[in-house]
């Protein structure tokens, strides 16, 4: 009798001990139980969402990033766009849309750099020839052109040497003549063809030599009047080529570049044209 109590006692402890084996059940949700597996792939899903607000964050500030690049590219401010898009790169160094203008860029400055350099030599060298005529309103302005273009070619020596030479022709002029002819070759200089004209034409009825520069700055003139022209041409091939009309950009274009094809922004916008045509 002892013994079948002792066995019924055991089988009894058994089943408790296999009770508190059992997995248990826990609430995660209100009204809802689920197991831990399913706890556990809730909470990878809660990560998730928690993480892709932030990547979708991310890319729209991307987007907005490369929208305002774009607006310095179109703007002519190639080092901005190149700063930016380093940042852009920095972050994301498999953005396809920041390499492809990264490229555009890179292309675009070594054809600046080669149309630079070339216009600003053959502005040197029409300096010297009308340097070497006398003539020292075209010396000096084309000496400016290529200054402008090239800051590195600037050469003091060289400058102060002219500058003296000038000095020197106007001891030719009489009083406050002399003053207002190195005023009249400052002013021409610096492209204010009209008060050069001005002062050209009131020297020129005290000295015969002056009779000479007035043609000149009347075809000068006429290259100042003819900037508005260029300018309406360059916009609409600007709008055109924002548009995405590249025909109709370089059409417009073409009729900017015969008026002036020595004009730096005109040489920017066709080589961006010539890089989407290709």
């Amino acid at each position: 009798m002892r013994i079948n109590i002792l066995c019924v006692f055991l089988i009894l402890s058994l089943c408790c001990a296999g009770a508190y084996a059992r997995p248990q059940k826990r609430n995660f949700d209100s009204g809802s139980s689920k197991d831990y597996y399913t706890a556990a792939e809730d909470n990878d899903d809660v990560k998730s969402k928690s993480i892709n607000p932030r990547k979708q964050k991310y890319k729209k500030q991307d987007a907005a990033d490369l929208s305002k690049v774009e607006d310095y590219y179109f703007s002519g401010k190639l080092e901005k766009a190149e700063l930016m898009l380093n940042e852009i790169l920095l972050t994301y160094p498999d953005n396809t849309e920041a390499l492809e203008m990264k490229n555009k860029i890179l292309i675009i400055k070594e054809r600046l750099f080669v149309f630079k350099r070339d216009t600003a030599e053959d502005y040197i060298v029409e300096s010297e020839r009308s340097l070497r005529d006398g003539n020292y309103y075209e010396g000096l302005l084309y000496y400016k052109r290529a200054v402008d273009l090239m800051p590195e070619i600037y050469d003091a020596q060289r400058y102060n040497t002219i500058i003296g030479e000038l000095n020197a022709q106007a001891l030719r002029f009489r009083g406050s003549d002399r003053k207002q002819f190195l005023l009249s070759v400052e002013s021409f200089q610096d492209g204010n063809f009209k008060r050069a004209k001005s002062m050209i034409d009131d020297l020129s009825l005290r000295y015969e030599n002056m009779a000479d520069y007035r043609g000149m700055v009347d075809f000068y003139q006429i290259e100042y009047t003819n900037k508005a022209r260029t300018r309406d041409y360059f916009i609409e091939a600007l709008s055109n080529f924002k548009k995405g009309r590249y025909e109709n950009a370089r059409s417009a274009l073409n009729y900017a570049m015969a008026i002036n094809s020595k004009d730096l922004d005109i040489a920017l916008l066709s080589e961006q044209i010539n890089l989407e045509l290709q």
